[in-house]
């Protein structure tokens, strides 16, 4: 589950580089969730990317696809959760795939 959140994480950050955009803009990124198939989207401004990006251990989540076993709920907007993974294995696998390290 946590290397399927992190290669989601790995895609959206091609997704977030590919298409540059005005700050005040929103791209649509694929929900970092650990259900292998989902394929929710979320809509997120570069700010708000940025934010989560800044901590490997962040992800952002359809609101319904929190996993309270493996992450704890950060912050909550309309169109998503902010979630860290909590200590142990998910974390480490976090860190450790995580592309801006």
């Amino acid at each position: 589950m946590a290397r399927n959140e992190a290669a989601i994480r790995e895609m959206n950050e091609q997704i977030e580089q590919a298409n540059p955009r005005s700050p005040d803009d929103y791209f649509r990124v694929i929900c970092e969730c650990g259900n292998r198939d989902c394929t929710r989207v979320i809509a997120i401004s570069i700010p708000e990317y940025e934010g989560i990006r800044s901590d490997p251990r962040y992800f952002a989540v359809v609101q319904t696809h929190v996993m309270p076993s493996v992450e704890e709920v950060v912050r909550e907007t309309d169109r998503f959760t902010i979630v860290r993974k909590r200590d142990g294995t998910p974390a480490e696998i976090a860190e450790e795939e995580d592309p801006r390290s």
